[in-house]
């Protein structure tokens, strides 16, 4: 499994190399979880995942079959990681920013957006792409929605199993862990943590302040 495909140029390996760590982060799994199920050893998917080592047809056919992973953007980067099955969230974002703009042209009466849809229908929007009043309009139309932004991330990361339980429970772990990762944090008790140490704040006369008693005279 370990030979070298003529369709990995060195002008893509590190493409490839990106896009297959991409594949192994989307799993869950180790590195060597992750080649244990492919029948590869973890030290040449530790080097593919590196761009050291050029993974052959048997390797791309393993990743195709165990984890649903389009070949062709594995090795291209063209399309998505699961080809015709996922859904296309630039495109998406496209679709509901010219949904924004329709409205705001049709139900508001709204001439710069009529004007836009003129510029869209007729191919030409290249023409007013570095018009400041044209980007202030689209920043205010814009659909602003991050959940339904994650919503579409993490469906697509999760359709390399076909096992719905395990679907459910990796995409609660990665929403949590989302949510989790963008919590305001107590800086104080951030910084204790990192040096070891215990912070503790009092507003009295007698006050502890980074391990240490501190009495005001």
């Amino acid at each position: 499994m370990n030979q070298v495909d003529p369709k990995i140029s060195p002008n893509n390996s590190e493409g490839f190399a990106a896009r297959l760590m991409l594949v192994i982060n989307q799993t869950g799994l180790s590195q060597a979880e992750f080649a244990r199920r492919l029948g590869a050893s973890a030290g040449f998917v530790s080097d593919a995942a590196r761009g050291l080592k050029k993974p052959g047809a048997d390797f791309l056919l393993s990743v195709r079959t165990v984890f649903g992973v389009s070949v062709d953007w594995l090795l291209t980067g063209e399309g998505t990681m699961y080809g015709g099955s996922g859904i296309d969230l630039e495109l998406l974002r496209a679709i509901r920013l010219q949904i924004a703009v329709a409205r705001t042209a049709v139900m508001d009466d709204d001439p710069t957006a009529k004007a836009l849809l003129l510029l869209i229908r007729e191919g030409r929007l290249q023409e007013a792409a570095a018009e400041p009043a044209l980007g202030a309009f689209l920043d205010r139309i814009a659909p602003e929605d991050s959940d339904f932004d994650l919503a579409t991330e993490l469906y697509n990361g999760h359709l390399w199993t076909d096992d719905s339980d395990a679907q459910r429970r990796n995409l609660l772990a990665a929403a949590v862990a989302h949510f989790e990762a963008r919590k305001p944090i107590d800086k104080l008790a951030t910084l204790a943590r990192a040096s070891g140490s215990t912070v503790q704040v009092n507003l009295s006369a007698s006050q502890r302040n980074a391990g240490r008693d501190y009495h005001e005279k």
